[in-house]
């Protein structure tokens, strides 16, 4: 279990809320508990970031049901990296199909079970940490290339295709001393080497979802 992680829950029904608290720090996870969605929405964003949470939330808790909830972590860009489950009722299957379909986890059908949730719960735990750990490298390699100037941009984008020297000179309209010069810093600044370990970490970048470009 990644102790860095914290569950936070949020049920309006006083009762449930604390019987599921109390389950789950029997099984030692970190909770906060909350008895309605304004009160998580406005708990978390109060919260250092970046959030180390997943999110168990109950669909039916008027005023703002469990999948509004999660549409406004959606928007505030939490449910990328912070797993979300539903608790539902018979009445509320669809819903939480529909909430899976927009990137919840799962859900668990009430009146759930520690042998359901908890597994469940673990999993989650899981794929935060899993999320951190490629949202802090995505970060880094974003900080790097953002470090790189416009030209230096420019030089390394070429320099990564195979380009020579004074290709990528005349290409820009430099001279060759100046594209030696911007590729030097480009290397130090990225941290590589050669133009192959360039282009692997260009490709990582990509991979990661970074835009590059001049």
């Amino acid at each position: 279990m990644n102790p860095q992680t914290t569950i936070f829950i949020c049920d309006n029904d006083k009762d449930v809320l604390e019987a599921l608290s109390f389950l789950l720090r029997q099984a030692e996870f970190d909770v906060r508990a909350f008895g309605s969605g304004a009160a998580l929405l406005e708990a978390i964003e109060a919260e250092p970031k970046p959030l180390r949470a997943v999110f168990v939330l109950d669909l039916d808790m008027p005023p703002m049901d469990g999948d509004v909830v999660h549409e406004q972590l959606i928007a505030r860009d939490y449910a990328k990296r912070n797993p979300v489950i539903f608790l539902s009722g018979r009445g509320t299957i669809s819903r939480a199909v529909q909430a899976v379909n927009k990137g919840a986890l799962d859900f668990v059908e009430k009146p759930h079970t520690s042998s359901t949730l908890l597994p469940l719960l673990h999993r989650a735990v899981a794929l935060e940490a899993e999320l951190h750990q490629k949202a802090k490298r995505r970060d880094f390699l974003q900080s790097m290339w953002d470090s790189l100037t416009p030209q230096q941009t420019k030089v390394a984008l070429l320099v990564a295709e195979g380009h020579l020297n004074k290709v990528t000179a005349d290409t820009l309209g430099v001279t060759e001393r100046m594209v030696e010069v911007h590729r030097s810093k480009a290397y130090e600044k990225l941290g590589v080497d050669s133009p192959a370990e360039l282009a692997t970490t260009i490709a990582d970048m990509k991979s990661c979802g970074i835009t590059v470009g001049p």
